[in-house]
């Protein structure tokens, strides 16, 4: 009896599932299932409501000929085609699948289409979508300017139908695409950024001023400063594709090239290299002899390359004569050899001498061992101690380079010889044995706009006057007003040095010349 009740329900199970309505899809509807069954080229889905559906695998392989989805698995996909009521679904159109119909119905959904490159005009590419010709244009190819466009001619991807004309033209986009897929990138990696932080990312584009660097759906830039120690051109530091580690320097609200609101990213490199002077340093010893690459001459003496992104200033008073410019005694590229006078590491100087190459052995203290190559230096040897000038004895002499040595203010109204430390939007900043100050643009006496790199380079001296001392301690000097005064000191010296004139005499000189005239006048 039992049996019999049993039967009876499971046929009225039966009948009750065959009077539920299956779920229905029509061509271009975007669905969700579960992967049931992997096949040789297609995976079966269950989309749920009783249907069942199968998926092309075709763009779902990876390079290794494996499935990259497995049993189990949710997926989306768009509905291609219905044939003896079995459904096939694909997660873009492809060949084979694509029709007007389909393809109108892809610019509804957004599903990506598959087409193949076929040409190029000026307007844009012609794109073979199974027979069926699109069009894009050059802007909605890519994110990015392409240089060649005919070097894309050929190669098979993706795109999404923006519109379907005259029911048969068919406008088509890749940027798109992906732009939406940066959109998702950067959903998840705005969680990620913040200021300090370290990240992978892939140099997009190397330009002049610096490189741009793709973190995942947001883009930074990393200043030529900021590449590297050194200066270096950007193209020598990275290329294009190149995967590098940054550091957050700073994130700032900003616009893309529509209006629309993006974050400025500022990005280092140089912040997670180990700074090569700090290496150096300990062995930049006073009297070591060394081998160095000039690397730029100026009217004030040169700079020598002693490591990579490491430079010392040779000044025009330490070529151990008399020189008008350095460049009478160096060039750039030259291999020298030089002294190390002094290596401070507070403001980040070394002072250099030249050692001309035949009177080394006069130079050479012979009875001192040279140490043994460090930190990269080309060490040659150490000096006699009687080739150390006498301004580098005094600086060693001065307090420890850790330790500050309390210096007297400056006084308004005087002049001091001052060097050029930093060179800035606003002006320039200088230093003089007992202080650092400022002189800003319109005090320098340059034309508004000038290139202050080359007018004022870092280490170039100039004479300024002290104009204003802040509470604070800051002091803002003039170069214009420091000449202008030593003009005027200089005429007053030679007004000085002049013999007074006898007015009466002079007086009555001319009195003498007049009255002649005025008696040739009668005659």
């Amino acid at each position: 009896m039992s049996q019999m009740m049993d039967e009876d329900d499971f046929g009225a199970l039966f009948e009750e599932d065959n009077t539920k309505p299956r779920k229905r899809v029509t061509i271009g509807d975007k669905v969700s299932g579960t992967v049931m069954f992997l096949g040789s080229s297609s995976a079966t889905i269950d989309l749920g409501g009783g249907l069942d559906a199968l998926l092309d695998l075709a763009g779902l392989i990876d390079k290794d000929g494996q499935p990259t989805i497995k049993a189990g698995d949710r997926v989306d996909a768009i509905v291609v085609r219905i044939r003896d009521r079995v459904v096939e679904l694909a997660q873009s159109i492809s060949k084979g699948h694509a029709n007007l119909q389909a393809l109108s119905d892809a610019a509804v959904s957004g599903v990506p289409v598959e087409g193949t490159i076929s040409g190029v005009n000026k307007g844009g590419y012609l794109v073979d979508i199974s027979g069926t010709v699109g069009f894009c244009p050059l802007g909605q190819m890519d994110t990015r300017r392409i240089e060649d466009p005919a070097t894309l001619v050929g190669q098979k991807m993706q795109f999404r139908v923006m519109e379907v004309r005259n029911g048969r033209d068919l406008l088509v986009s890749r940027r798109a695409l992906l732009e939406e897929g940066q959109a998702q990138k950067a959903a998840e990696t705005r969680g990620k950024i913040a200021i300090g932080a370290r990240m992978a990312g892939t140099v997009t584009r190397v330009l002049d001023f610096g490189a741009f660097v793709d973190l995942g759906g947001l883009e930074g830039m990393v200043p030529a400063s900021e590449l590297a120690w050194g200066r270096k051109r950007p193209q020598d530091v990275v290329s294009e594709g190149q995967v590098v580690e940054v550091e957050i320097t700073r994130i700032e609200p900003g616009l893309d090239h529509k209006g629309r609101p993006v974050e400025k990213i500022g990005l280092s490199m140089r912040a997670l290299a180990r700074d090569p002077f700090e290496q150096v340093l300990p062995s930049l010893q006073s009297g070591l002899l060394v081998h160095g690459i000039v690397t730029r001459v100026e009217l004030f003496g040169a700079f020598v390359e002693l490591i990579p992104a490491v430079e010392g200033l040779i000044h025009v008073s330490a070529f151990g004569r008399r020189v008008a410019r350095a460049s009478d005694i160096v060039q750039p590229g030259q291999d020298i050899i030089v002294q190390i006078e002094l290596a401070d590491g507070l403001s980040r100087r070394i002072s250099l001498s030249y050692v001309d190459p035949q009177i080394l052995t006069d130079v050479l203290d012979a009875d001192r061992p040279a140490p043994a190559s460090v930190a990269g230096l080309r060490v040659v040897g150490w000096a006699r101690p009687s080739t150390t000038t006498q301004a580098t004895t005094e600086r060693m002499n001065q307090a420890p380079r850790n330790e500050r040595t309390v210096m007297p203010p400056p006084v308004m109204g005087t002049v001091v010889h001052v060097t050029v430390d930093k060179i800035e939007s606003f002006g320039v900043f200088v230093s003089w044995p007992t202080g650092r100050g400022l002189v800003p643009n319109f005090e320098l006496g340059v034309p508004h706009g000038a290139d202050l790199r080359k007018l004022v380079p870092i280490g170039s001296e100039f004479d300024a006057l002290v104009q204003d001392i802040r509470p604070d301690g800051k002091v803002r000097l003039s170069r214009a007003a420091a000449t202008a005064a030593l003009e005027r000191m200089e005429a007053d010296a030679w007004m000085a040095q002049q013999k007074p004139a006898n007015l009466a005499e002079s007086v009555g000189s001319f009195g003498e010349l007049l009255r002649q005239k005025l008696n040739q006048g009668k005659k």
